[in-house]
């Protein structure tokens, strides 16, 4: 008898501690839910951040070529450059909510202002998937390329102040 005493107490116990522990997690995170990223060293965050763009230019670039050869397919394309994107808007928010020193403000805000124009790049190329796909007028096609490199660049520029504005 004694041991199933022992039993439903125990239970009782492990039951209010954990309805205790969450009852504290639920009030500490009912009014803070802005997220924040723990960055201890800036200039291997930053740079960590700027091999992971490398990593996805490449990919886009390279799809993009692939399908203005036609050696992929444009839905193929827009597949390749939604993940793509997806993975730029994750950079982006590590970048944003990391609380950079003051120091390096101005450094982060031109990395942002590169992957926000490597954003808008990717998305002139998938317009551009959309207009090989539905048979686009060549002044269209030709028009999107020049907004291709025009962005491209403009990102390039960015990673650059970015670079040289680190302290």
């Amino acid at each position: 008898m004694s041991s199933k005493k022992g039993v439903v107490i125990t239970v009782a116990i492990l039951v209010a501690i954990t309805m205790a522990s969450f009852s504290v997690w639920i009030v500490n995170n009912s009014g803070n839910t802005e997220m924040t990223i723990v960055v201890t060293d800036f200039k291997n965050h930053q740079e960590g951040i700027s091999e992971r763009h490398k990593i996805i230019l490449n990919a886009v670039e390279g799809s993009f070529s692939e399908l203005i050869n036609e050696k992929i397919s444009t839905d193929e394309y827009v597949r390749i450059a939604e993940v793509s994107s997806s993975q730029n808007n994750a950079l982006l928010m590590e970048l944003a909510y990391s609380d950079a020193p003051e120091e390096w403000q101005e450094s982060y805000i031109n990395q942002i202002a590169s992957l926000k124009s490597f954003e808008a790049y990717i998305i002139e190329t998938m317009v551009m998937a959309n207009l090989i796909s539905n048979d686009g007028e060549m002044e269209q096609r030709t028009e999107i390329l020049n907004n291709i490199e025009k962005l491209k660049e403009e990102s390039t520029q960015y990673a650059k102040m970015a670079n040289s504005s680190k302290p």
